[in-house]
């Protein structure tokens, strides 16, 4: 009989024995040997299998990963005879066995075990920025699969592996929340309403930072429907760019000065009510330091009793959802390459990127001191969305810097692993 991958229900009581299994481990040692062992002892708990067929099938897909323009297949080449792994049509006919679903599962669960991790080793949650955002991951294979959609050009190509994301921007804990594959038949204004959902049972939401292809009525209408704070850029229409031209004319400034206009923007204004949506529109006039001519941004936001001083500070805030790019740029440095066109093998291989990534970001948060963990907390006094607000624009007597590069934890976990 062929070997059957056999995934298993995890109950409450194994993932509370895992937690403080290496919540102890890591107040002893912060180790990279630890964090491997966590993330083979995950892949155990996640299926009811022998634990050697497991190590033998899984350690090329984590391994992938963590050596530089790897793939399984080369994996697999290196380490077949010293590690007595399968040959490569073997383990990606096991591995098709998965559900597309399998590794969002996985990552689930890793985020579950991993933010209790945090708490017990004195991780704070006074309310976090979190930006949510879609990353395209270019793709050069057959155009007409579900899985691959049409995209803005890049790197030769007009399509694309689409993820949607949410992430933590703030320094010392930008750890990833959720990642969503998306298709040519996934709604996404459904799956962000989800991802919403689900983030909040993990962490403090305060506020959102969204990027301007969100900017729409269904967007925001699901963010408000939630109860939660937004701020996003809104693409130039007519009307705005009208507007633009009449802030133009009417305003004079010169450098590093602003003015500042709050007005009310409502969707589909020409439509009945119950089709309309209303924000307020907040239009920064200002001029950036070594640049010529000043420029008329616009932004959204459905905070409406702010000062226009701290309507500025919103706006200031905005410039950290960078951080949510920052983690794009690391999760090229870890993902592996694979050129298969099984939706599961390639969603499990971004869950694994991820969950790499965010062990490198739990390294940088235990190793780190108790002041630069997370520098911006102590700003938060009364936990509302203003302090959390200021809190971003505050200027810190220091620059947070990783203890370690993703580079040299990438090549410490190689060398543990391999």
């Amino acid at each position: 009989m062929a070997f059957q991958l056999n995934p298993r229900e995890i109950c409450e009581k194994d993932i509370i024995k895992l937690t403080k299994k290496y919540s102890k481990k890591l107040k002893k040692e912060t180790s990279i040997k630890v964090l491997s062992e966590l993330f083979m002892e995950l892949i155990y708990l996640f299926f009811d299998n022998p634990k050697r067929k497991l190590y033998k099938l899984f350690f090329p897909v984590i391994m992938v990963n963590l050596i530089e323009n790897g793939s399984i297949n080369s994996i697999i080449n290196e380490y077949k005879n010293t590690k007595k792994l399968y040959s490569e049509s073997y383990t990606c006919r096991i591995l098709k066995q998965l559900n597309q679903d399998t590794g969002l599962e996985i990552s689930r669960v890793f985020r579950k075990i991993l933010f209790r991790i945090l708490k017990r080793n004195g991780f704070k949650s006074r309310g976090f920025c979190v930006a949510v955002d879609i990353t395209a991951k270019p793709f050069y294979g057959n155009k007409k699969l579900c899985m691959v959609k049409g995209t803005k050009r890049k790197a030769g190509t007009n399509f694309a592996m689409q993820y949607l994301t949410a992430s933590i921007v703030e320094e010392g804990a930008r750890f990833n929340l959720l990642c969503f594959s998306v298709s040519q038949l996934t709604l996404v204004d459904r799956k962000v309403e989800q991802m919403i959902s689900e983030i909040e049972r993990t962490i403090s939401i305060k506020l959102f930072y969204l990027d301007r292809g969100f900017a729409s009525r269904n967007y925001c209408r699901i963010i408000k429907s939630l109860g939660y704070k937004v701020i996003m850029p809104i693409t130039k229409n007519n009307k705005l760019k009208e507007l633009k031209l009449s802030i133009k004319e009417q305003s004079e400034i010169s450098d590093e000065e602003y003015t500042l206009s709050e007005l009310d923007y409502i969707f589909y204004e020409d439509r009945p009510k119950e089709y309309q949506e209303d924000m307020k529109l907040l239009a920064l006039y200002e001029k950036k330091r070594n640049k010529k001519d000043p420029e008329v941004f616009f932004f959204i936001t459905n905070i409406y009793n702010l000062e226009s001083k701290n309507y500025y500070l919103l706006i200031e805030s905005y410039r950290y959802r960078f951080g949510i790019e920052t983690n794009y740029r690391v999760d090229n440095i870890f993902s592996g390459f694979t050129t298969s066109t099984i939706p599961s093998r390639r969603y499990l291989l971004m869950q694994m990127s991820l969950i790499v990534q965010d062990l490198w970001t739990l390294v940088n948060f235990l190793t780190c001191d108790k002041k630069h963990q997370q520098p911006r907390e102590k700003f938060k006094i009364n936990y509302s969305v203003l302090a959390v607000i200021k809190s971003r624009t505050r200027q810190l007597n220091f620059i947070w810097r990783p203890t370690i590069t993703a580079v040299q934890f990438k090549r410490q976990m190689e060398r543990v692993f391999g």
